[in-house]
């Protein structure tokens, strides 16, 4: 069914009826990172059932439908379905999560007149006004922040950062350095692997080689590691696992990994992220907001098993958005006209996230930090809330 609308505000169609809109959501199901596309193509879903419900008997006759795209985190791929659902009459885009794939993204959507709203895509890079992409997750800035408070409290005061080389983990890794700087802190160079990266015992030996040295002069209690990656950590921690020297500082992680299945099931890998403390700082969960998201967090939850993040809650609020913003055009396909009524939608909307205003880049205004980390509880190792970090203030609460 074409999405496109006849008629507009002025001109409503002749016939009665329902209008049907296709939204495209893009989310990694099965590959790296799949525990937050699971969880987010179930909020997704929530919410186009909520918002249809919102909108029976509307004047326009407007329903929403989505269309599941997914991308296992491979830009190629993504595009290639974006492609296929545009041709489908998609002309609104909900994700993808991954820094790399809006980053690859941006140019045809830009140049094909289409809307994207990102749920997980932080890269500072990516901040740029008056383009189609926006984002309703914070920047990598106040992550950095995030991280960076968290390990001085802790009296970290070396870091030796290890991350994947791709948009959104190398942006989060120059945030964190920038921060931890700034703090007086020292950050190494550090070691980067190829996002097709399989064999991990070469990393873990350039890591050992180049903090070595900081850890026999300060102290175990003084060095840490930070880690920006997705579900390969699993790799990566069985090899570093084996090293004495790795074992023995703490590691800090990045929302990619934040509450991942992967991780948690792997026993030498969850043994490894348990030991080294690796608190992980995702886009978190507003207080004032708890009545919204409590029962969407439980309905996720009883789906998929897994504990929706603030990412998740926010593909929930785009399809809001958007369905408020398209709604109010009048069911507008001009690009820029929609733009406007998106952004004026999203500055007025108080959802499962809180507040949804955006920044003169189109990426969300206000955003704290969940941090989370393995724990055993019950006699299993579980995703466990640790600290909280609230952006505005720099406070970090545990």
């Amino acid at each position: 069914a074409m999405a496109a609308v006849t008629g507009n505000a002025e001109h409503p169609p002749n016939e009665p009826g329902e209008q049907e809109v296709l939204l495209a959501a893009l989310f990694s199901l099965t590959g790296n990172w799949a525990t937050l596309g699971q969880t987010s193509k179930e909020a997704v879903e929530i919410a186009v059932d909520d918002v249809n419900r919102y909108l029976e008997g509307n004047a326009a006759g407007l329903r929403f439908r989505v269309a599941i795209a997914d991308t296992q985190l491979e830009p190629e791929r993504a595009l290639e379905q974006v492609r296929a659902l545009q041709a489908r009459g998609a002309q609104i885009l909900i994700g993808p999560q991954s820094s790399a794939e809006v980053a690859y993204l941006k140019p045809y959507v830009d140049a094909n007149d289409l809307l994207l709203v990102s749920h997980g895509s932080t890269a500072g890079n990516l901040a740029i006004s008056d383009d189609n992409v926006f984002r309703f997750t914070p920047s990598d800035v106040p992550e950095g922040a995030a991280n960076s408070a968290m390990m001085w409290q802790d009296g970290i005061r070396t870091v030796v950062p290890v991350w994947r080389d791709d948009a959104g983990n190398a942006g989060l890794e120059m945030a964190t350095r920038a921060a931890f700087s700034g703090l007086g802190g020292t950050v190494l160079e550090g070691v980067k692997y190829g996002t097709d990266t399989r064999d991990f015992a070469a990393t873990p030996a350039a890591l050992r080689a180049e903090g070595a040295p900081a850890i026999a002069a300060e102290g175990n209690e003084f060095v840490a590691v930070y880690l920006a990656a997705f579900d390969e950590v699993v790799d990566l921690f069985a090899s570093a696992a084996a090293d004495p020297v790795l074992s023995a500082v703490r590691w800090y992680g990045s929302n990619g990994v934040a509450l991942s299945d992967a991780l948690v099931s792997d026993p030498t890998a969850a043994e490894f992220a348990m030991r080294t403390g690796y608190p992980t700082p995702v886009f978190g969960r507003d207080e004032g907001a708890r009545e919204i998201w409590q029962p969407l967090v439980e309905q996720i939850r009883g789906r998929t098993g897994h504990e929706p993040d603030g990412f998740a809650l926010a593909a929930y609020d785009a399809v809001w958005v958007v369905a408020r913003g398209y709604t109010a055009s009048g069911a507008t396909e001009d690009i820029e006209r929609l733009k406007q009524a998106f952004t004026t939608a999203a500055a007025t909307h108080y959802g499962a996230t809180g507040w949804a205003v955006l920044n003169e880049a189109g990426d969300r205004r206000y955003g704290d930090f969940d941090f989370w980390a393995i724990r055993m509880r019950e006699g299993a190792p579980r995703w466990t809330r640790v600290a909280v970090y609230e952006a505005r203030t720099g406070r970090l609460t545990r």
